[in-house]
């Protein structure tokens, strides 16, 4: 590869970048919340076709189909590609743009498993909020298993750059499973934040403090612990309190 075609390259990947900040803070600006839940890689993909000149039907297929699979509404999705389209110098979506993203969207709806976040592999928020209501389940009379456990969280830096932040959560998330490797749920709170419900108990203080001095000191990642409230009710507005942008 020559001069030209290199330095050709690296413009191209300097007018995608700029272009992928141009559009998330117009998306933003346009009502997205979390701003931390924005980025996945098909907003890469959108963009270096764009830059690249190539046709933007398949990416932006791509890319419904990761805001399906992510839970995003279509109205939402829709409104995110109008953000993209505005910076891009459309005074509208292209139809066929808008029939791609629609089209991924909802076959991503057909196929989706609600359980698993398809960024991390983890659990989502949805199943977070279903295991920790399960601990409360018991006879009457009896102590629920929730006050056994403790919910485990782990926040990456907000100030990061929201592709970086996802980048360091994939690797976060495969990183638990040598921590959390008996039966306990690890799941995607947002883009910025991991909950685990687990058992209280001192064999797993010991991998909190293994998990601080380990992946969490190398990836600048907050660790903490609290007790499962009494009541279900209590514990649900906990887990509403994890998912509030954080500004």
């Amino acid at each position: 590869m020559g001069e030209t075609e290199v330095s050709a390259g690296c413009g191209r990947t300097a007018r995608a970048r700029e272009l992928r900040a141009a559009w998330g803070r117009r998306s933003q600006e346009a009502g997205w919340d979390p701003p931390g839940d924005w980025w996945t890689p098909s907003v890469d993909t959108v963009c270096e076709a764009y830059t690249s000149g190539a046709d933007l039907v398949d990416p932006c297929t791509r890319l419904g189909e990761a805001r399906g699979r992510s839970g995003t509404g279509i109205g939402h999705s829709l409104g995110d590609l109008a953000a993209f389209t505005g910076v891009a110098g459309w005074e509208h979506p292209p139809f066929e743009l808008v029939r791609a993203l629609a089209e991924g969207w909802v076959d991503a709806g057909r196929a989706q498993d609600t359980c698993q976040d398809p960024l991390t592999g983890l659990g989502t928020r949805a199943y977070l909020r279903t295991r920790v209501g399960e601990l409360y389940r018991s006879p009457e009379g009896t102590e629920p298993p929730a006050l056994g456990h403790q919910l485990v969280v782990l926040a990456l830096d907000p100030s990061i750059d929201p592709w970086r932040r996802a980048a360091r959560l994939i690797v976060l998330g495969y990183e638990l499973r040598k921590y959390f490797s008996r039966g306990e749920s690890v799941c995607v709170v947002d883009r910025g934040r991991i909950a685990v419900v687990a058992p209280r108990s001192e064999q797993v203080d010991r991998e909190l403090a293994a998990l601080r001095r380990g992946p969490g000191w190398e990836h600048g990642v907050a660790v903490w612990s609290l007790p499962l409230p009494p009541t279900h009710r209590e514990a649900l507005t906990l887990l509403d309190g994890l998912g509030r942008r954080r500004r």
